[in-house]
């Protein structure tokens, strides 16, 4: 029986940079955040999906409605229009693909969620996930708001943390770690990349700083490294390295967001919601499934990341 996965977090307009003919900068919108992202390659591969968090009433909050309700994913009625503006987000793309990002944010959808607002949410509609992190959970008073909300709640879903460090948002780095510490301690499922781990435990060794996160509280940690693959670390006691599949590369915009969607629908599939459940057969399976879904989403230009048909029939 599939259960609903509620994504809890930021959705916004990417404006991605290219050149055209004359070299000039160019930038187009996309729907983009991490939250949405993540909603989206949950719903394209199968799952029922609810998005928690804010729709401006302006244009942009009309595209990213149509963006996921043409992807049949929830939303809350209360925060289908909302007064506040939509974030957006500039995103310049290196040679390689990967891409570094300026947000607008005063007096956004994002920042204005509220504890009560998120508990109402999740009171109306029980979810067996929910997905946190990145952008909504570094400002404030959304940061805190999150925070709060998941120390009231009565029953903590199966919890699926994100960190998706953007330096330039971060205001007071202590007190970032410490909100972040604390949804560590709640979380069954840890995903971040390298770049993230090696921003929050600076000049500690990979294992040591993996084992910190697991010791705080965590029940698995995934390490996504790009090129170099993904790794799995349990606080049972294994580990496993999944390779990253070879394919063109266009751009890598959202594929660490596909990797959590994938994930999160694996576990919805196979009805795990006891963290404990995932032991290594299993997570050899899902990071072989989440990988193929992420390969895809890099084939292409922004976060367009696959059907479950496309992952189901990708060869071994």
């Amino acid at each position: 029986m599939k259960r609903m996965i509620g994504i809890l977090g930021e959705a916004l307009i990417d404006f991605i940079g290219t050149k055209d003919s004359s070299h000039s900068a160019c930038f187009y919108p996309y729907p983009g955040g991490c939250a949405l992202n993540a909603s989206i390659a949950s719903a394209r591969l199968g799952s029922d999906v609810l998005y928690i968090g804010k729709l401006s009433s302006d244009m942009f909050g009309a595209l990213l409605r149509n963006h996921l309700a043409s992807n049949s994913i929830q939303i809350p009625d209360s925060f289908r229009s909302c007064p506040q503006q939509t974030m957006i987000g500039f995103a310049q793309l290196d040679d390689h693909g990967s891409a570094s990002y300026a947000f607008y944010i005063e007096g956004t959808t994002v920042v204005s969620l509220t504890t009560e607002e998120i508990l109402q949410i999740l009171d109306e509609h029980p979810v067996e996930y929910l997905h946190i992190g990145s952008v909504a959970l570094t400002l404030e008073q959304s940061g805190s708001a999150i925070i709060t909300a998941l120390q009231q709640m009565k029953h903590v879903p199966f919890l699926f943390l994100d960190p998706n460090v953007r330096l330039t948002m971060i205001q007071d780095r202590t007190s970032y770690q410490k909100r972040l510490m604390k949804a560590v301690s709640l979380s069954s499922i840890v995903k971040l990349s390298d770049e993230d781990l090696s921003f929050l435990f600076p000049d500690m060794p990979v294992l040591r700083a993996v084992s910190t996160l697991l010791d705080a509280g965590a029940a698995h940690v995934v390490l996504t490294k790009g090129s170099r693959g993904i790794e799995w670390h349990a606080s049972t006691g294994f580990t496993i390295s999944q390779p990253a599949l070879a394919v063109r590369v266009v751009d890598t915009v959202g594929a660490g967001d596909t990797v959590s969607g994938a994930l999160l629908n694996y576990c919805d599939f196979n009805s795990i919601t006891d963290p404990l459940r995932l032991d290594k057969a299993a997570a050899e399976e899902a990071l072989m499934f989440a990988a193929k879904a992420a390969s895809f989403t890099c084939m292409k230009k922004g976060c367009d990341p696959p059907y479950r048909s496309d992952v189901v029939t990708y060869p071994n």
